[in-house]
């Protein structure tokens, strides 16, 4: 059993305002498995296609903002007790905006369609703001642990930032502002998202969450305190540096935040390795592969591997891999929450609530693993063997498409469970 303790839990929104985010997010790695097995190789020749960039945002924004947004107005309550203000207004307002501002940006990237880039400049900007705002405050009162605080509130600059940024490169093809060196701004740009928005938020969740999940040690106290910072500071100067042109301080920048991200993957593998909860579960097996992704990637680019492959081992290895180990705990957590909160306020004894391990099938979701990392090795052949693309794409599909019928089994399994409990009981 999970241990509660030092968890506001009586702070945590309603189960439906988290869920939705989650059940939304895998149908855009769907989306986005579905437009590689259509288009084939073309895909993954080069980053600067339109529909390459339109199948990356549709995982950025798509899945990655979805999850990562549903995760933080649930872990700022409960984790650092501040909760959110408005919490039902923010997701009632954000989750819509982000799905529509995904699904037009794919659109405008991959098609060349201007109104809807100018739709998603304003859909994704009123979106991200209507939860920044109030996302802020709630950081801004925080206390609980310091090195998730710290890691929370970076993670939040950083998704402020590549807003902009995406804001002023909408502008520029919108033909609406003049801007020199594109692709040096773009470089920016998906650095403040990959590294500065994903990658901090993803310290900042591992500090409280492989502990709480695993049963591990907790991180070190230099790594908490330090690690972070120094993450943001790296992310400034290699920004600086690619905006003014300098390539071997932004190439020293990058790779010292790169280094930094290698040293928190080794050190989270070396704390999973001294587990107390020794089970070989699915999210075990995501975080792994996650976490030697994000390992590979560092040598894969100080060697000069295709920044393709680069890019496939950072969002499908571990932009996709992570999120989805993390629903697997996460929503099934939340649900038996939920459900025992009710039977406390209903009284109904008599009824036997499902317990956390029976709320996910582990069969589903130990193949839904091996459809991912099928479709990360493939994908990553591909680069090199592009008759692999459609193959890759089919099994990034299948992957979406299993993680979407898990998370909805157990939304249903919590539904049967609550309507049961909140029934008059039987005379």
């Amino acid at each position: 059993m999970i241990d509660t303790r030092g968890l506001s839990l009586e702070q945590a929104p309603p189960f439906h305002v988290p869920a939705r985010f989650f059940l939304t997010a895998p149908l855009f790695v769907l989306l986005a498995g579905l437009l590689l097995l259509w288009e084939g190789p073309p895909l993954l020749a080069s980053r600067w296609l339109p529909l390459a960039l339109a199948a990356t945002h549709l995982i950025a924004i798509g899945y990655l903002g979805l999850v990562m947004c549903g995760a933080l107005l649930q872990l700022l309550p409960v984790v650092l007790g501040a909760p959110v203000p408005g919490v039902r207004w923010v997701g009632n307002l954000t989750h819509p905006l982000l799905s529509l501002g995904a699904l037009f940006l794919a659109g405008g990237l991959g098609y060349g369609l201007p109104w809807a880039l100018a739709w998603v400049a304003a859909a994704s900007a009123l979106g991200f703001l209507c939860f920044l705002l109030p996302v802020a405050l709630a950081l801004w009162r925080a206390q609980g642990e310091p090195g998730t605080r710290r890691a929370l509130r970076a993670a939040a600059l950083a998704l402020l930032v590549t807003l902009l940024l995406g804001l002023v490169l909408s502008a520029f093809l919108l033909g609406l502002l003049p801007l020199a060196a594109l692709t040096r701004w773009v470089n920016v740009h998906v650095t403040w998202g990959l590294l500065g928005w994903v990658g901090l938020l993803v310290i900042g969740v591992a500090i409280q969450v492989i502990p709480l999940f695993f049963v591990t040690p907790p991180y070190p106290a230099l790594a908490r305190a330090w690690l972070v910072p120094l993450l943001l500071v790296m992310i400034v100067l290699a920004s600086l540096a690619e905006v003014r042109g300098w390539d071997p301080a932004a190439s020293l920048a990058l790779g010292t935040a790169g280094a930094g991200f290698a040293l928190f993957a080794l050190l989270t593998l070396w704390l999973l390795a001294r587990r107390g909860r020794r089970r070989l579960d699915p999210t075990l097996l995501h975080w792994w592969a996650a976490l030697l992704a994000l390992v590979a990637a560092l040598p894969a680019w100080a060697l000069g591997a295709p920044p393709m492959l680069v890019g496939f081992l950072l969002l499908v290895g571990v932009g996709l891999g992570l999120p989805a180990g993390m629903l697997f705990k996460i929503l099934p957590f939340l649900a038996w929450f939920h459900l025992q909160q009710r039977q406390l306020q209903s009284g109904r004894f008599d009824l036997r609530i499902p317990h956390m391990g029976s709320l996910l099938d582990l069969g589903w979701a130990r193949l839904q693993f091996g459809l991912h990392l099928l479709a990360l090795l493939l994908g990553l052949a591909a680069i090199f063997v592009p008759v692999l693309a459609r193959p890759a794409g089919l099994l990034l599909a299948l992957a979406g498409l299993v993680l979407e019928g898990l998370l909805v089994g157990v939304v249903l399994r919590y539904r049967r469970a609550y309507h049961a409990l909140v029934a008059s009981p039987a005379p």
